[in-house]
C-alpha cells in the first residue's frame, strides 16, 4: 500500500507540474487611432510609462497609447517621424528604435533612436526596406531585416540584407556594420524564387528574433521558405537553414474557394512553410525557435510566380486523375508556382506546391523541426467559428481563402505565466487568436481560442505583457489590427 500511494502521489505531482491550463483572453480595453488599413500594424510595451508604440505608417509616427487604465485607453503625444514610412519598432528601457523604408526600392532605409521622451537621439542607414528591427535582450545591439524587395515592374531588385547597429559606446559612438547574404547558395529546402536571381538578390529578410544570450539572431526568409543565422559577434551570416516542406496527403486542408463548404481532405500537394514571424525561447539550455507559417509569393508586374493549378500542365504518371484534381471544387483553384514542380524539365508539373503551412511550427536552432500544429487551426476554426472560417475579414467572405494560404498565421507572442511558456499566434484573415502551451517543446497543447469582436480586423502585431509589468497586475496580450486600424487589449486568465 505504501509503494502504491508514493506511486499515486508522485503521478499526482507529475500531472500537476506537467499538465497544461486552459487560458481565457477577455477584451478588457480598446483603442482606434485611425479609420482603415496604415494607422496600427506593429506595437511593443514600454513598462515605465505603461505604454503602446504602435507603428502608423499612414502618419509616419509611432502612436503612443497609454494603457494605465485598461478600460480607458487615452492617446499620448506621437513620435514624429517627419512622415516617414514605418515599419516596426523595438524598445529596450527607455530606447524606441523605428524602422523606416525609403520610397526607392534600391534607396537605403533608416532606424531612428528615441529615448522615451520623444526625443530623438541618432539616426542610422540600413539596407533597402527595413521591414523588422529588434534590440538584442542587453540593448547592445539592434538589428534590422533589410527586405529588399524590387521594383513593381522588377528592373530593380536589391540585395536582401540585415543592418547591426552596436550601441556598445553609446549612440553617438554606434558601430554599423551591413551584412550581406551575397557569397551565400540556396540551401537545401529553400528555394530561389526567381529563374536567374542570385540568392542575396532573392532573399527578403522579413522578421527578427535574438537568442537569450543576444550572441545569435535569426531572421525569417520568408519567400524563399528559409531562415538566417546572424553570428552577431562576427556581424556576419553564419548560416541559412532551408525548411522544406509538409505532405498534406498525409493530413488535411481546404484547398479551393469553390466548393460549397468546409471541406477538409488530403490532398497531392506539398506546403512550404515560409514563417513570417520568429521568436525564440530556451529550454534546459538549448534555443528553439517558434515561427508563424504565413506564406507568401514573388507577384509583382515584372514577374510573378503565381498561378492556379489549373493552369498548370500536369504529368499523366504523377496526376492520373489530373482532369478531376483541376476541377475548381477541388484543386484548381489552389495558387501554386511555376517556378517548383518540374522536376524532370520535360515542361509538366510532377509536383504541386502550396503557399504557408496554415500552421505554427518550434524548429531547433540547427532547423530541425520539433513541432507544428499541422491543420489544427483550420479544423478548431472549422468548429467553434465555422461562419469565418478561411474567411477574408468578415463572414460575407467565408471561404474566400482556402485557395490562397487559408487563415494566414502571421502575428506571434511569446510569454511566460507562472513559470509556462505560451505561445500566442494571430490568423491575418478570419482574426481568430490562438494560445499553446509550449512549455515542452516537443508537445505543446493548445490552451486558448478567442475570435475578436467586429471592431477588429486583422491581427499584424502581438505584444506579450508580463503581470509584473502589467498595470492590472495580470498578464495581457495586446494586439494591433491593422485593416480596422484599432488596437485591443485582452486580460489573460
Amino acid at each position: 500500500m505504501k509503494i502504491k500511494l508514493k506511486f499515486v502521489t508522485a503521478f499526482l505531482v507529475f500531472c500537476a507540474v506537467h499538465t497544461a491550463s486552459a487560458l481565457e483572453m477577455k477584451e478588457v480595453g480598446n483603442f482606434k487611432i485611425g479609420d482603415g488599413e496604415g494607422y496600427a500594424e506593429m506595437l511593443r510595451y514600454h513598462p515605465q510609462s505603461k505604454s503602446l508604440m504602435v507603428t502608423a505608417s499612414e502618419t509616419g509616427t509611432i502612436e503612443r497609447l497609454s494603457i494605465q487604465t485598461v478600460s480607458n485607453i487615452s492617446k499620448m503625444e506621437a513620435l514624429n517621424l517627419s512622415g516617414g514610412d514605418v515599419t516596426a519598432v523595438a524598445i529596450h528601457g527607455n530606447m524606441i528604435a523605428a524602422s523606416i523604408k525609403a520610397d526607392a526600392a534600391d534607396a537605403a532605409g533608416m532606424v531612428k533612436l528615441f529615448n522615451s521622451n520623444g526625443k530623438e537621439l541618432a539616426i542610422f542607414p540600413t539596407g533597402p526596406l527595413p521591414d523588422n528591427v529588434a534590440f538584442s535582450p542587453d540593448g547592445r545591439y539592434l538589428l534590422t531585416a533589410n527586405e529588399g524587395e524590387p521594383s513593381d515592374d522588377y528592373s530593380v531588385d536589391p540585395e536582401g540584407s540585415f543592418t547591426l547597429i552596436d550601441l556598445g559606446y553609446g549612440h553617438a559612438n554606434a558601430k554599423i556594420t551591413q551584412i550581406s547574404l551575397s557569397d551565400l547558395a540556396v540551401p537545401r529546402g529553400g528555394r530561389i524564387v526567381k529563374p536567374g536571381s542570385s540568392f542575396a538578390a532573392d532573399a527578403e529578410p522579413e522578421y527578427v528574433a535574438f537568442d537569450s544570450t543576444g550572441r545569435t539572431a535569426y531572421v525569417t526568409l520568408q519567400e524563399n521558405n528559409a531562415v538566417a543565422v546572424i553570428d552577431v559577434a562576427k556581424a556576419r551570416v553564419s548560416a541559412v537553414v532551408g525548411l522544406g516542406v509538409k505532405n498534406v496527403s498525409r493530413t488535411s486542408h481546404d484547398m479551393s474557394n469553390k466548393d460549397n463548404g468546409i471541406n477538409m481532405k488530403r490532398w497531392p500537394v506539398l506546403m512550404m512553410y515560409q514563417p513570417d514571424a520568429i521568436a525564440t525561447y530556451e529550454v534546459n539550455g538549448a534555443t528553439y525557435l517558434v515561427t508563424a507559417n504565413e506564406g507568401d509569393a514573388k507577384d509583382y508586374d515584372g514577374f510573378s510566380e503565381e498561378t492556379r493549378v489549373a493552369k498548370l500542365t500536369l504529368d499523366k504518371t504523377m496526376f492520373p486523375n489530373a482532369d478531376t484534381l483541376q476541377k475548381p471544387e477541388h484543386l484548381g483553384r489552389l495558387k501554386t508556382t511555376t517556378t517548383m514542380g518540374d522536376t524532370d524539365g520535360d515542361g509538366d508539373h510532377d509536383i504541386l506546391y502550396a503557399y504557408g503551412g496554415r500552421s505554427f511550427s518550434i524548429w531547433g536552432a540547427d532547423g530541425s523541426l520539433v513541432f507544428d500544429s499541422g491543420n489544427a487551426f483550420e479544423n478548431v476554426i472549422a468548429r467553434r467559428s465555422p461562419e469565418v472560417f478561411n474567411a477574408n475579414g468578415g463572414k460575407s467572405e467565408f471561404d474566400d481563402r482556402s485557395d490562397d494560404k487559408g487563415p494566414e498565421p502571421e502575428a506571434l507572442a511569446l510569454g511566460k505565466i507562472e513559470g509556462r511558456t505560451y505561445a500566442f499566434i494571430g490568423m491575418e484573415r478570419n482574426n481568430a487568436i490562438f494560445a499553446y502551451d509550449i512549455t515542452l517543446p516537443s508537445d505543446p497543447h493548445m490552451v486558448g481560442y478567442m475570435m475578436p469582436t467586429d471592431m477588429h480586423n486583422s491581427p499584424e502585431g502581438l505584444e506579450f505583457i508580463t503581470a509584473k509589468d502589467s498595470p492590472t497586475g495580470t498578464p495581457l496580450l495586446a494586439v494591433a489590427y491593422e485593416m480596422t486600424g484599432t488596437i485591443a487589449l485582452y486580460e489573460i486568465k
